[in-house]
């Protein structure tokens, strides 16, 4: 009897047990583990199962070629000919992002919406003759497309003259964000940040009252700064989370505007706070459109996207729309073959029809065929006390794939530290990668393989491990991955046919073992 013969027969003879077995057990139903502090609030939830936001980075420095604009550039150059944010609200649906954050007042102080609070706004401006509001038009269109709205409001303001005087500007802040929050229906993101040119005038910035007057105003909204309270910055302004990223975070050991790049990158396994990174780019060189620019390609776009949603983060990536108000034709083109790339690489599971098994099952509700449907809200979980987390996976052929996609149920707590993927290659178990965090998706990335046979092993974790969604896929359009070194040595034991030092049995349930 061939190895491969005997596998599937293991499998087989455990499926028929474990079947006829439940439907004894059915009336003694397991409860569900206990969920692990800190947790996620159900915004946070909602805003993580978005993915990916679209940045619009528009005003005066679309007309003036400006980055931070001086705050002193005449309001008759914001003059777009063919603003229309059902466009912009159109090409976020179709590429599937999930909600669209708007920069209501950058730092030049320029606002898109007519605020009653200043005269630097569309209202001094000849679009539409001082009579329109970027803002409402925007909300219209998110609400259409059933889109999320999110508006950025600049901390830093080099228009407005009572910059500087600390109460007299926080009093000023707070006006303006109260119209915001007020004027224009749910608000799901207000984004901020501590961004500032030197030399500039210091100011305090009473950050949590702020905090307080959002969440008052506007209860379902994601609050995002530096250091939350309820998005963080991953570090950088590439797109980019680190190997590891946990949503566990310690807001009380961060200053927003003086940012610790490495621990906001990495979140912290010990960290009382529920703050996911959130990952910013711009789809340009610049934040604001310019003539002289051109986009990054679909394929930057999805190194990125592994990088960002495959991190356990959401991305924001901006589109700026040009001088006529539109979102330009070249990134169109670019987003929409971002869009079937995803699509083409993501629309089927590989694994989907797996015959599934695992070392140990917290009775039938939590069985390892969870992790073959999708969503939060069904997950296989281990018996408690087990001191071996495997999922075993009988693909019924030969597969090729390159991607593997974890999922925890964030519900419950993040509690993943460290996991490896197995591959079956000529009777033996080879390492195909390693894994550290994983949290509400993982998305790694590997040289092809062709098994039938494979497993998910959970080396390390906070608490007993919860998996809610496993999936393979097939990417052709990564040609030059970036492998981290534990990846490339993972791949170079599959290659040379080496034996791991340490292997794990495989159990198909019940505690009954077979070796593999």
């Amino acid at each position: 009897m061939n190895s491969e013969f005997s596998l599937y027969l293991s499998f087989f003879l455990f499926l028929t047990i474990h079947s006829s077995s439940s439907s004894s057990s059915s009336l003694s139903l397991s409860t569900p583990p206990l969920p692990l502090l800190p947790l996620p609030t159900s915004s946070q939830l909602a805003w993580q199962q978005g993915e990916m936001a679209m940045f619009l980075h528009f005003g005066p420095n679309t007309f003036t070629d400006s980055e931070w604009g001086t705050g002193h550039a005449d309001p008759s150059v914001f003059s777009p000919a063919s603003l229309n944010t059902t466009q912009w609200a159109e090409t976020a649906a179709d590429a599937g992002f999930s909600r669209l954050v708007l920069t209501a007042k950058h730092h030049d102080g320029f606002c898109l919406w007519p605020s009653s609070y200043t005269n630097y706004s569309v209202q001094s401006s000849c679009w539409m003759d001082g009579t329109g509001d970027v803002v409402k038009d925007l909300a219209d269109s998110a609400k259409q497309f059933g889109l999320g709205l999110g508006l950025y409001l600049s901390p830093w303001d080099r228009h407005e003259s009572c910059y500087g005087d600390t109460l007299r500007y926080n009093e000023y802040y707070l006006s303006q964000m109260s119209e915001l929050l007020t004027r224009y229906g749910e608000i799901c993101e207000v984004w901020l940040d501590g961004a500032k040119g030197e030399g500039e005038k210091d100011m305090d910035y009473y950050f949590e009252l702020w905090f307080e007057l959002i969440h008052q105003l506007q209860p379902k909204a994601v609050i995002f700064s530096d250091d939350g309270p309820d998005s963080r910055w991953v570090g950088d302004e590439a797109g980019e989370a680190g190997l590891t990223d946990w949503s566990l975070f310690n807001i009380s050991d961060v200053t927003i505007g003086d940012t610790d790049e490495e621990y906001s990158e990495g979140g912290d396994p010990n960290g009382q706070d529920w703050v996911p990174a959130e990952c910013d780019v711009s789809i340009r060189p610049g934040w604001f459109w310019h003539g002289s620019q051109s986009p990054k390609n679909a394929t930057s776009l999805l190194q990125i996207y592994y990088k960002s949603v495959g991190r356990n983060c959401l991305l924001i990536l901006n589109v700026p729309p040009n001088k006529s108000g539109l979102i330009s034709n070249e990134d169109l083109r670019v987003l929409k073959e971002f869009t079937e790339i995803r699509k083409e690489i993501f629309g089927k599971n590989l694994a989907q029809n797996a015959l599934v098994c695992a070392s140990s099952t917290r009775g039938d509700v939590f069985n390892a065929l969870n992790v073959l449907k999708e969503g939060l809200y069904t997950y296989w979980a281990p018996k408690e006390g087990s001191n071996e987390w495997i999922i075993n996976f009988d693909l019924g052929r030969v597969v090729r794939f390159n991607v593997l996609l974890v999922q925890e149920p964030i519900q419950m707590g993040q509690r993943v530290i460290k996991f490896h993927l197995d591959v079956n290659l000529n009777g033996e178990f080879k390492t195909a990668v390693h894994g550290t965090t994983i949290g509400y998706k993982r998305l790694i990335r590997f040289e092809k393989v062709k098994v039938r046979y494979l497993r998910l092993v959970i080396d390390e974790s906070r608490a007993d491990p919860l998996i809610c969604y496993f999936g393979l896929f097939l990417d052709n359009y990564s040609k030059n991955v970036d492998f981290d070194e534990s990846d490339k040595k993972s791949y170079g034991e599959i290659r040379s046919f080496v034996r791991r030092r340490r292997r794990h049995r495989g159990y198909f349930g019940g505690g009954s073992l077979v070796e593999m």
